[in-house]
């Protein structure tokens, strides 16, 4: 049996899901147990433990443990932006490292949080940008098979904004990416900020207002945002 155990940790909305021989058997977010607190970014071992309690295994039953970060992906973009901001970018590494050995260390102690024999635990570790791990999760559970455009976007994750890539049968080629500073997830938080939404995770409750409101500005975000006019 392959069993795949999928992590979002130290990133907001954190949570976990199980996959059993390439079935999605049980996906969970951390906030709906435990502490009960909204988009919480501590590690979901509350969401593990009810996964494999759910589906009667043990954490020795694991085979593979997938998290979505890559500590080393888009280096020279980190390098380049601490290289031109030297005063945040150096607050930034410090959060950088400090956020991988928090990782590292809730990783090893991961046999212990579920309440197992650390010897008796083989599972390999896997990284996966954190893009790539979004449309890997909408394109994977598609109905799609063949060439297929993936596109992902928000604030960012692993030090990038977005990501384009080409889906096709199993395999998933990334074609390009933006990086921070430039974020267009970003520019839309400042906007929900700006009108009064200043809480992660209220950007929802804008999506949800913008239909009931009329297209008062589209001149002015014409000018605000451009696009490069490359195909």
């Amino acid at each position: 049996m392959t069993a795949i155990l999928g992590l979002n940790a130290f990133h907001p909305d954190s949570s976990a899901c199980l996959v059993l021989d390439g079935k999605l058997v049980g996906a969970v977010a951390e906030e709906r147990l435990g502490a009960r607190h909204k988009h919480t970014i501590i590690f979901p071992e509350n969401a593990i433990r009810w996964l494999l309690k759910d589906n009667g295994l043990r954490l020795r039953d694991i085979t593979h443990v997938a998290i979505a970060r890559q500590p080393g992906a888009n280096l020279s973009a980190k390098a380049k932006y601490v290289l031109f901001n030297p005063i945040i970018g150096a607050e930034a590494v410090g959060r950088f490292l400090a956020r991988g050995k928090g990782t590292a260390k809730t990783l090893d102690n991961l046999a212990e949080i579920c309440g197992e024999d650390p010897k008796r635990v083989n599972y390999a570790v896997h990284n996966v940008e954190h893009h790539l791990a979004h449309i890997a999760s909408t394109y994977y559970l598609s109905p799609f098979e063949t060439l297929t455009a993936g596109f992902s976007y928000d604030g960012s994750g692993d030090f990038a904004s977005a990501m384009a890539a080409r889906c096709e049968g199993t395999k998933i080629e990334v074609l390009d990416k933006v990086t921070v500073p430039d974020s267009l997830g970003h520019f839309y938080t400042a906007l929900c900020q700006f009108i009064g939404f200043d809480l992660f995770g209220e950007e929802y409750k804008v999506m949800g207002l913008a239909p009931y409101g009329e297209d008062l500005f589209s001149d002015a975000m014409k000018k605000i945002v451009q696009t490069s006019g490359n195909p």
